[in-house]
């Protein structure tokens, strides 16, 4: 069965709060609505960026069902994604397409994960001294999971039920206040927030989507889906509950103060 031969009634895509990028629409169209949207951002994000910062159109959201081929080639072809399904939906056919076509993204593009990032080989987290740095950046995505594999006591157990998407540009600028090199930035433009799994089945249900360029709903969505990355796991892991594969670096205290007490008598050269 097609959108156009569902028996729920469709409206929309309407305009709302004057812009025209906000629009709300509902009944079997949503799905197709979300694709158009994708496509329209890989095609015209980018117009008003210096192409010298390298300008590139990117997403990141989640959903608990996602398993429509359109969806995951227009998320596929933008420039990077990093999407969140629930964990027990990480065999679904569309999410392993995602995952071969689509580009990750790194980390250094995120606010707040500076000092995130992969354990070394032994579990333990990066540890910052006067001699070694931040950590290296992490590619993430362009599929990862969260929540629990399977259920082994019969309880309810919680689900990523969330349906959310922030489109956004990566780029960099540079640091001109102290000249300490080039800063990274996802810089979100579009967020859409709905009640429709990403599935082919969704185009038959009575569905809503909206899409908004609203500063604080952008604001605190883009807070939440980065907390929700920050706990996330890699596409394929066996654990059966939650297991963050990011940990926080470490900071060697001691290790700054000693330096400090080392060179505190060497000359300026000013």
């Amino acid at each position: 069965m097609t959108a156009a031969e569902s028996r729920f009634p469709s409206l929309g895509p309407l305009p709302w709060r004057g812009a025209t990028k906000d629009s709300a629409i509902f009944g079997p169209g949503v799905v197709d609505d979300l694709v158009r949207g994708v496509d329209d951002h890989r095609g015209s994000s980018t117009n008003d960026y210096w192409r010298r910062l390298e300008p590139t159109p990117a997403a990141i959201g989640c959903v608990p069902y996602f398993s429509d081929r359109d969806v995951a080639n227009a998320l596929g072809k933008l420039g990077a994604c990093c999407i969140v399904v629930d964990k027990r939906q990480q065999t679904d056919r569309a999410v392993r397409i995602l995952d071969n076509i689509g580009t990750p993204i790194s980390s250094a593009y995120l606010d707040g994960f500076e000092e995130i990032s992969l354990p070394d080989e032994r579990g333990r987290p990066h540890v910052i001294h006067p001699y070694g740095g931040m950590p290296d950046p992490v590619l993430l995505g362009p599929v990862r999971v969260a929540g629990w594999s399977r259920n082994e006591s019969n309880r309810l157990l919680p689900q990523l039920h969330a349906k959310l998407l922030i489109l956004g540009v990566t780029t960099y600028y540079e640091n001109d206040e102290d000249f300490s090199g080039d800063i990274q930035r996802f810089h979100p433009h579009r967020v859409w927030l709905g009640s429709a799994n990403w599935t082919h089945n969704a185009r038959q249900h009575a569905e809503f989507g909206v899409w908004s360029t609203d500063a604080d709903l952008m604001k605190h969505t883009y807070e939440y889906l980065l907390r929700l990355i920050e706990i996330s796991e890699y596409l394929g892991s066996l654990t059966v509950g939650p297991t963050p594969e990011l940990v926080p670096a470490e900071w060697d205290h001691e290790a700054f103060w000693e330096y400090v007490a080392e060179h505190s008598d060497e000359p300026d050269d000013d």
